[in-house]
């Protein structure tokens, strides 16, 4: 019989759902008992999806001195990116690459060395190409570089597999209406809109509220009562869930604002979160700095900035109303506050042991479209950001833009692997070697060099797995 813990409970019996506070779709899922587990770092992975395939070549377009940069001309005109005068991109030092206008928190990242861009990078997969949002979102967080997906997500394997402690108040959350696909399957991850959430303030009165002269007991008191032992399995782990919750339900996750909110969260370092021109991806940043200075224990979090599918109006920085710019911004502003406010933080600098991964499910056309837009492609630009990152530099092999140099004859070709990217990661910052059951499939890992860390030799998984991962009914 498998034991009950203190997640499972949460989840198999609902007291998250009873409660209104999340709409997590997760299912309990086991690692097989073959895997042994390593010993799991202290270190947190943001994975941010920029759902809508983000037109990279607008975000990180060639620079003037470029040798790419008459190609990309040709291709452009609508959508490019100028190099000088109004709306000109920002140089990037060391590089023959430029950086969007409205991306300044970024370029001052990469220039402290905090950021690096990782160029040519996607799923390597089999033709055709998936260009399907859908499929191509599902494959990538399923983890697989192409082919048939299956319903447990690469990021729910990595902590099967990754050695956490058995007791772990929160560690893993996803940020959104519904669980990241990376996700799925995972008896460890907690779906939120908003952190406020886990304070459980859903019932028919506050959480704490007991009101004896009119015979109401606040949900809090009630539960305790009711899981107030440990004679039995499912005792013990009602009596764990409630001793996670207590530490949640102190926590004032909104923003401070000295009338209306003053015990609320004041970001350190000047950190402004509200300078996102999405003022939502802010906040579920500003909740995820929150969360990990907490110290809960939170291994991984996945936040969606969505709105990247510029077919029509992509715009440009020489325009009245620059969509992709407002796009930009969010993403920009929102990463800079994020760093900013960990780095500050009065436990030290807490982007040491966070690193943030920015992937897209592919990239856009090289030649845009009549509309003004650009259609699906290939080859993408992916981010990764901490104070344990070599950042500064631009990765990968960059293929070309010339027309013989592009997949199909219209994409940017895959020439890095995002599973590479993201492994280098799990081995040297998450201390978990075993990437080929992460990543069924995928083998021939050598690292770029992106992230700080320790070597570990890269680990396969049980044969009998091999067919998807799913777990046991």
């Amino acid at each position: 019989m498998t034991a009950i813990d203190r997640r499972d409970f949460l989840k198999g019996c609902g007291v998250a759902a009873i409660a209104g506070g999340t709409s997590s779709r997760a299912l309990a899922y086991f690692a097989p008992p073959d895997i042994v587990p390593t010993s799991a770092s202290n270190d947190t992975l943001v994975v941010v999806f920029l759902r809508g395939a983000m037109d990279g070549l607008s975000l990180l377009p060639p620079g003037a001195a470029s040798p790419y940069r008459a190609d990309y001309e040709a291709a452009r005109s609508d959508t490019r990116i100028p190099t000088s005068g109004t709306g000109a991109a920002l140089t990037l030092n060391g590089t023959s690459w430029a950086l969007h206008p409205r991306a300044s928190g970024l370029r001052t990242l990469f220039n402290q060395n905090r950021l690096a861009f990782i160029v040519g990078a996607g799923q390597s997969q089999p033709n055709p190409v998936i260009r399907s949002h859908f499929d191509a979102q599902a494959n990538l967080e399923f983890g697989f570089g192409g082919g048939t997906g299956t319903n447990i997500g690469w990021l729910t394997r990595h902590l099967a597999s990754g050695g956490l402690p058995a007791v772990v108040p929160l560690p893993a959350t996803s940020l959104g209406n519904i669980t990241a696909s990376s996700l799925l399957g995972s008896s460890d991850a907690i779906t939120m809109n908003s952190a406020s959430d886990f304070r459980i303030d859903g019932f028919h009165w506050s959480w704490s509220e007991d009101d004896s002269s009119h015979g109401l007991v606040g949900a809090v008191s009630r539960m305790h009562a009711l899981w107030n032992s440990n004679a039995t399995q499912l005792e013990s782990a009602g009596v764990e869930t409630l001793a996670s919750l207590d530490l949640l339900r102190p926590i004032n996750f909104g923003a401070y604002n000295a009338t209306s909110n003053p015990g609320g969260y004041q970001p350190t370092g000047g950190a402004n979160y509200s300078l996102a021109y999405n003022s939502g991806f802010g906040d579920q940043l500003r909740n995820v700095a929150q969360l990990i200075k907490s110290n809960l224990g939170l291994r991984v979090a996945t936040i969606d900035l969505g709105g990247w599918d510029t077919h029509v109006g992509q715009g440009n920085p020489t325009n009245s109303y620059d969509y992709f710019g407002n796009q930009v911004e969010s993403l920009s502003q929102g990463l800079s506050a994020f760093y900013t406010d960990l780095a500050n933080s009065a436990a030290g600098n807490l982007m040491s042991r966070t690193s943030v991964i920015v992937v897209s499910e592919f990239g856009r056309r090289v030649q845009e479209n009549s509309d003004g837009g650009t259609d699906h492609g290939y080859g993408n630009v992916m981010m990764a950001l901490g104070a344990s990152v070599n950042g500064g530099q631009v990765y990968g092999s960059f293929p070309g833009l010339a027309n013989a140099q592009l997949y199909q004859g219209t994409d940017v070709a895959v020439t890095t692997d995002y599973r590479r990217i993201v492994s280098e990661a799990l081995i040297r910052r998450m201390a978990n070697p075993n990437i080929y059951y992460v990543f069924p499939g995928y083998s021939g890992y050598t690292p770029l060099g992106i992230f700080q860390g320790t070597d570990l030799p890269p680990a396969g998984y049980d044969a009998i797995f091999k067919n998807g991962f799913d777990a046991p009914g």
